[in-house]
């Protein structure tokens, strides 16, 4: 108790040392205690199902290697073939996919479109997550393409059914459907897709129109015993069989099968990791500043201890009275960053990829809260234990070392640090100071990628661009042209209200690129090997959709009403495509065959090349070529998947255009059209970079707070040494030594410990790029402008840390310096 006391006497008789290391430690501390609070949630926190460990995601791969540059979703056809020859690996295979689905809690009420998953009859039994209340599909359900059921959210059943008790066995209507409720699913679950509603969804593997439709989300259960990667080589071997007795163009060739939970984060997992990366730097520099804070405090009371050891305190007690000042100084740091912690955790959250729907990974649809947890505060426990004893052993070692006559000598203000301190001291700053270098290099890196990301253009306008979701089932509209004359009214109506230039339809959304890809082949060009496809993206729009977007046509004609479902099918190709297979002769005219050469799907002929655009795009899509567009009148016809899903597009003169207004004009042109998703292709644009954004503002602040610890470090350093070398200075200054000379004299050291710093954090810096880049392919290397701009930045922040000791050295009065002797 004599000791903590003792302790906080001195903290109190020196309260600037004291805020520095307190605050050196909460911001420490606090960043990385914040940033693993948001982390935990997307790489640590398991799934809420058993045996989680278990479920894989399976997708289909076109090669047999079953790289996963050349996978597919699941076909119904796979999904039958991987459930019914698989029963040695999978307890069980399951599918779903998802949808928009307009909903009315009764007749007669207003609808509203909310997100909706259809999923096989057993998806819920492989998860292992039965419904909280009432109960799952049944087979017959799940075959049963009359089956009115539907299980809800949580969600949706306290917001839009206002928690009744009576919801098992009521109806509402979904699609135009009475549906009854038999299920509610446990709190903060949405998967997939993040619904809030689940309908049986009926599998045909036999049906030639689906069976190269490859739709599904497939997730499966191995059995016992059997891991992703046995798994893989066992359904490699199982394909080859299948493929030997059925040599059907349309089964797999292999599988890959990466855990469930991986392949929720697998792309986002080392832009987070890079991030963890640049909090532990911080810390890092925290720790070597608290280390020599604590140092430098204990070389500056060398004398008060060599009198405590000629008093009779023991080597003992003087470790002892160090720690317990450092433990309390680490306490004091741990609680501020706590305080600071629960300040900053849901404005990182929020600022993060996970913090929204549109951006977050499908962990948000199990359990997507930021919080504070017990892993969270261990962590904080060890970094306090380790900062506060490990950090504290080092110098309060050194005090009960402290030679007495030594010590004794240390009193005066004529005595300098003996090289052992001076080293040690230097030691920690030159830590910093390379630490800081790697930060600030990344810094000035990851400004540069994200203005390159932020001034690539979309290919199209995304200024005074409104866009917004419709559906258009088939229950609604039975026919094709149905479906048309519904858009076409809506259009119509679209086109009169104020401030609206232009109005087009779309599908899907010009920036998504998710579950849009064409597979496809080029007339007089040999099928790629071993897939036999090429990639695009697809779009679907009507005549005019392109000039209303402001995509530039570069050659031939744009759709036009002519383009109708019994007329020749026709496309329309962006630039690469037509580069890639046609370098030396024009595109129009040429053929694409949808799908594989082989096939029976039909041939589009090209009739237009506009210019290349950008997509929101998934990296386990592989290589895609470009776009291809397809007029919508004849996919309504043609798609072999319902079309059901469409954007409205509208150019604006800047006014605001309210949704009351645009759901207004849609009621006029069909009661049956509920629109949803309004945004503006601005704001998405500026959202479809959420990830890089986040890593930019994360980094440069690391980079920012890194560079104010490490010049604190080594102001701290020279300072203490200017302190013990006044009598120095003052013999200087008395045998002629000018001002400049003084201060060239202290900027000096500055100058070596920068140096040597430098070259630290440039190794570092290169090493961490080799192991990053092993995860993060895409991930800039530094550059040369890079290292100068960090370089430049380190070198004026070692100026000032610099300056401000030697200034006061210059200014020492010789004759009061040699007088205090």
């Amino acid at each position: 108790m004599n000791d903590l006391k003792l302790a906080f006497r001195h903290l109190r008789k020196s309260p600037g040392f004291t805020l520095v290391a307190v605050l050196t430690l909460a911001l420490g501390i606090g960043a990385n205690t914040a940033i693993f609070s948001v982390v935990e949630g997307v790489l640590l926190r398991p799934l809420p199902f058993p045996n989680a460990e278990r479920l894989v995601r399976i997708y289909e791969a076109s090669d047999d290697n079953g790289a996963r540059s050349a996978t597919l979703n699941l076909s119904d056809h796979t999904t039958a073939r991987f459930r019914g020859f698989g029963r040695d690996i999978f307890e069980d295979v399951a599918g779903g996919t998802g949808e928009a689905s307009v909903v009315s809690v009764k007749a007669g009420s207003p609808a509203q479109t909310v997100p909706a998953a259809r999923v096989t009859y057993n998806f819920f039994d492989v998860l292992g997550l039965p419904p909280l209340q009432g109960r799952n599909f049944t087979t017959e359900e799940g075959t049963d393409k009359a089956a009115n059921v539907a299980i809800v959210s949580d969600d949706f059943w306290r917001n839009t059914l206002n928690s009744r008790r009576d919801v098992l066995g009521s109806t509402i209507v979904i699609d135009g459907t009475p549906r009854t409720i038999i299920g509610v699913m446990p709190k903060a679950f949405r998967h997939p897709y993040c619904a809030s509603l689940w309908l049986p969804l009926a599998l045909e593997p036999d049906n030639p129109a689906t069976i190269n439709n490859h739709y599904l989300y497939g997730v499966a259960r191995l059995r016992p015993g059997v891991s992703p990667g046995k798994a893989e080589d066992a359904v490699k071997r199982m394909c080859a069989t299948i493929n030997r007795d059925d040599p059907n163009p349309a089964n797999a060739r292999a599988a890959y099968i990466p855990p469930l939970r991986e392949s929720f984060v697998m792309d986002l997992r080392p832009k987070i990791l890079l991030i963890v990366g640049a909090a532990m730097c911080v810390l890092l520099i925290a720790a070597a500043n608290f280390a020599g804070l604590l140092l430098a405090r204990i070389v500056d009371r060398e004398g008060e201890f060599a009198l405590r050891a000629a008093l009779g305190a023991s080597r003992r007690r003087l470790v002892q009275q160090q720690l317990i000042q450092a433990f309390l100084i680490a306490l004091i740091g741990t609680a501020l960053g706590l305080l600071i912690a629960f300040w900053i955790t849901p404005m990182l959250f929020a600022l993060s990829p996970e913090g929204a729907d549109a951006t977050g990974s499908a962990m948000r649809e199990f359990d997507y809260a930021a919080r504070l947890d017990l892993p969270v505060f261990a962590f904080a426990a060890g970094v306090m234990t380790l900062v506060g004893l490990g950090f504290g052993l080092l110098p309060a070692m050194r005090a009960a070392r402290t030679d007495l006559r030594g010590a004794m000598s240390v009193t005066s203000r004529g005595a300098t640090l003996d090289r052992s301190a001076r080293r040690l001291l230097g030691s920690f700053v030159v830590i910093e100071l390379a630490i800081a270098a790697a930060l600030l290099t990344a810094s000035v890196t990851a400004t540069q990628y994200f203005g390159k990301l932020i001034e690539e253009p979309w290919g199209f306008e995304t200024k005074d661009r409104l866009a917004f979701n419709v559906t258009v089932p088939d229950r609604f509209f039975p026919t094709a042209a149905a479906k048309q004359n519904a858009l076409e009214a809506s259009l119509a109506q679209l086109r009169t209200l104020p401030g609206v230039k232009s109005a087009t339809v779309v599908s899907p959304s010009p920036m998504d690129a998710s579950w849009t890809l064409m597979l496809f082949n080029a007339e007089s060009a040999p099928a790629p090997e071993p897939r036999g496809v090429y990639t695009a993206y697809s779009r679907v729009p009507v005549p005019g959709y392109f000039q209303s977007v402001g995509q530039p046509l570069l050659q031939g004609r744009d759709f036009n009403a002519s383009d109708t479902g019994d007329a020749p099918l026709v496309c329309i190709v962006s630039q690469s495509i037509a580069k890639r297979f046609w370098p030396n002769d024009s595109a129009i005219g040429k053929r694409i065959r949808w799908g594989r050469l082989d096939g029976t799907r039909p041939w589009f002929t090209i009739v237009g090349v506009v210019g290349d655009m950008k997509a929101i795009a998934d990296p386990r899509d592989g290589e895609v070529l470009g776009m291809i567009a397809r007029p919508l009148a004849q996919m309504l016809v043609y798609a072999t998947a319902p079309l059901d899903d469409i954007t409205f597009v509208l150019h604006t003169d800047g006014r605001s255009v309210n949704e009351p207004t645009l759901r207004a004009a849609l009621a006029r042109a069909n009661a049956n059209l509920a629109a949803y998703n309004f945004l503006s292709l601005q704001d998405a644009a500026a959202r479809s970079r959420t990830t890089e954004r986040f890593i930019f503002v994360l980094v440069s602040s690391f980079g920012f707070l890194g560079l104010v610890l490490a010049a604190v470090g080594l102001y701290g350093l020279l300072a203490l040494q200017v302190a013990r070398r006044e009598r120095e200075f003052g013999i200087r200054s008395a045998l002629g030594a000018t001002a400049r000379q003084i201060i060239q004299l202290v900027a000096r050291q500055g100058a070596a410990l920068l140096l040597l710093g430098s070259t630290a954090g440039a190794l570092t810096t290169y090493g961490v790029v080799r192991l990053v880049r092993n995860q993060w392919a895409e991930m800039p290397a530094p550059n040369l402008i890079a290292c100068i701009c960090a370089a430049i930045v380190l070198g004026i922040a070692v100026m000032i840390a610099c300056w401000l000791p030697a200034r006061r050295a210059a200014r020492v009065d010789p004759v009061i310096a040699l007088r205090a002797e």
